[in-house]
């Protein structure tokens, strides 16, 4: 049987469960959708969409007030494109609100720390400025050899050093070893394709603050060893080669895994 495509999901999910990889992935069935997962899209978007700006009326004495602006009016034209998503929630009109907010923080958060390499520049017009930190956004990465595929986020240019980023809503502010392992496998990606190895890899947590780590040999090993085991390990489309991992992902003070019933109650 031919080798599925995997990416760095399909693997960090078959880490954390392969019962869940085999009902998502071989058996196809959906998952329920979330407000987590629906604002994640749409703090994505915002952020993608944020560099296409019409910097004309923009300077180094008005940038931090139109900025804000934007971003402001921004997350509210996504949102509104989201309406039907968000309402098929469920969630309490409260509830939404407190969400809407929450992306808000998280958003003129990240702007901060955008504000603070604007900072870093001396001599220079926005406009100049704005155009050296526009980085590639939403690539994606298709490699025939490792069959493998992934988005990231975003490439950036610092000096003579390349930057490979990723956006995160999440509550978790540490750089966990799945984080680790889907930077690793952006990285093995970026140098396939480029012939180039990324100097770093890291998050943009946006509650809080950016986190990097160094790209070197060790994590690409890593990367190329977990790719390697998951064609090996889900080559079967027996049931039975995908155990059960019961953990806290299983069930949790507000949900539980979309598989569930399959899992515990057949």
């Amino acid at each position: 049987m031919k080798k599925r495509v995997q990416s760095p999901s399909s693997i960090i999910l078959y880490r954390q469960c392969p019962r869940k990889y085999y009902y998502k992935y071989i058996v196809g069935l959906p998952e329920s959708p979330s407000i987590h997962l629906v604002r994640g899209k749409i703090a994505h978007e915002v952020l993608e969409h944020f560099f296409d700006i019409d910097t004309n009326d923009i300077n180094m004495q008005n940038y931090e007030l139109k900025l804000k602006e934007i971003v402001q009016n921004d997350l509210l034209k996504y949102w509104q494109k989201y309406d039907q998503q968000l309402k098929s929630l469920g969630l309490v009109d409260d509830k939404l609100k407190f969400y809407f907010q929450e992306t808000m923080m998280m958003l003129l958060n990240w702007l901060e720390s955008f504000f603070n390499k604007i900072k870093s520049f001396d001599s220079l017009s926005f406009k100049e400025i704005f155009k050296k930190l526009t980085p590639l956004r939403e690539q994606h990465f298709l490699s025939k050899e490792l069959n493998v595929q992934g988005f990231i986020d975003t490439i950036e240019q610092h000096d003579n050093e390349i930057h490979i980023m990723d956006y995160k809503t999440s509550s978790h502010f540490d750089m966990s070893e799945d984080y680790r392992l889907q930077l690793g496998i952006y990285a093995l990606l970026y140098q396939y394709k480029y012939k180039r190895t990324p100097h770093k890899a890291g998050i943009y947590f946006l509650r809080y603050k950016p986190k990097y780590i160094k790209v070197d040999k060790d994590l690409l090993n890593y990367a190329q060893m977990e790719i390697r085991s998951i064609h090996i390990n889900t080559a079967s489309q027996d049931i039975k080669d995908y155990p059960k991992k019961e953990s806290g992902l299983c069930k949790y003070s507000s949900g539980q895994c979309d598989f569930y019933d399959f899992c515990f109650k057949k």
